[in-house]
């Protein structure tokens, strides 16, 4: 046996969360784990649900665990505070003796290697932290397979925009600098001791900021790989976006965030600080100066040829994306002066 391998503490948190719970828990007992010379443990933390959380959580952890020499399995209250910074930091205080806690979602599949792969990446003492790859699928299967229904292949998903996300955080990660991590799969080493702050609601890039701030890499590993349904088309889809825009804009607004370090790492927080949040402002800008050059070259014809393509870029797929985004900004921006967003969080599930 590998004596090597560290011990991982899996803290799912938990609220309403019945209708996937069987499905993450049947997962968590198809992969392999890492061997180590201790059992890894895995704690279900239930934040107030209405349902059945708890007990069903109960339930599966004597069907699928109590035979397992390799895992504990564990059901705790959120006893810290509502909220699922709370119940992370529940989930911490239940996990004592373990090498890495690794925080996942209960509505996402892992990918077979996924845990295997996510301890190796720490090989390299100076890594802090460690986040999983993100899939969008169509549908997954019910058994806690990486498949989809019936055994099927899994149909994959997505957008213009998660692609090019996943192409900055894979550029961001060759430095050891990921700045937006995946909570939905994200280990980091607990002698750091970094918690959640309370209240905010984008919990995985905040602990991603105390990780850094301790001068820790944050790396991807393209391996450890964790599959996600993407609502379709409609409110769910809206909501879900809306919900991590303004998750975001607190997290990055938060007094004395920071991510430490030197002159490179203050300009990346910067920028994420920035840019994004003024990018309606930014398409704007850009069309002004577009109309503006096409006037000093060709004058007026210019000006008026050049607002024709303007007006005609959001009937495109890129500027249906491009207008969708910066709608979608001006909107978190205002919800969050009006009513800054919670830490409880509930996803609809049909």
């Amino acid at each position: 046996m590998n004596t090597d391998s560290p011990v991982l503490g899996v803290l799912i948190p938990c609220r309403n969360e019945v209708l996937v719970l069987a499905r993450k828990l049947s997962n968590l007992a198809l992969v392999r784990w890492p061997r180590a010379n201790r059992p890894h443990r895995i704690v279900v933390v239930n934040d107030g649900s209405l349902d059945r959380t708890e007990e069903r959580a109960r339930e599966l952890g004597s069907e699928l665990f109590a035979s397992r020499e390799d895992l504990e399995f564990c059901v705790v209250e959120n006893g810290v505070r509502p909220g699922k910074s709370g119940a992370i930091s529940a989930g911490l205080a239940a996990l004592s003796g373990v090498d890495l806690f690794v925080l996942t979602d209960a509505d996402v599949v892992l990918h077979p290697g996924a845990l295997v792969a996510l301890a190796e990446a720490f090989a390299d003492s100076g890594t802090g932290m460690v986040s999983g790859s993100q899939r969008f699928v169509h549908e997954l299967n019910e058994d806690g397979s990486a498949r989809a229904p019936g055994g099927a292949s899994l149909i994959a998903t997505g957008d213009g925009f998660d692609f090019a996300t996943a192409k900055v955080r894979a550029f961001e990660s060759r430095f050891g600098k990921l700045f937006s991590v995946h909570g939905q799969l994200l280990g980091w080493r607990a002698s750091l001791g970094v918690e959640p702050t309370p209240g905010i609601a984008a919990d995985d890039i905040d602990l991603a900021l105390s990780v850094r701030a301790l001068s820790s890499k944050v790396r991807l590993c393209r391996d450890a790989v964790f599959y996600e349904e993407k609502p379709s088309k409609g409110a769910a889809l809206d909501a879900q976006a809306l919900r991590r825009a303004r998750a975001y804009i607190q997290v990055v607004g938060k007094p004395g965030a920071s991510i430490g370090g030197g002159l490179l790492d203050r300009l990346q927080f910067g920028f994420y600080r920035h840019v994004p949040l003024a990018f309606p402002e930014l398409l704007l800008l850009i069309s002004a100066i577009a109309v503006a050059t096409g006037f000093v070259y060709f004058g007026g014809f210019g000006a008026s040829v050049t607002m024709g393509l303007i007006a005609m870029v959001p009937v495109t797929r890129l500027g249906r994306l491009l207008f969708r985004t910066a709608r979608l900004i001006r909107r978190a921006r205002s919800s969050e002066r009006e009513l800054e967003l919670s830490d409880s969080w509930e996803m609809e599930r049909s």
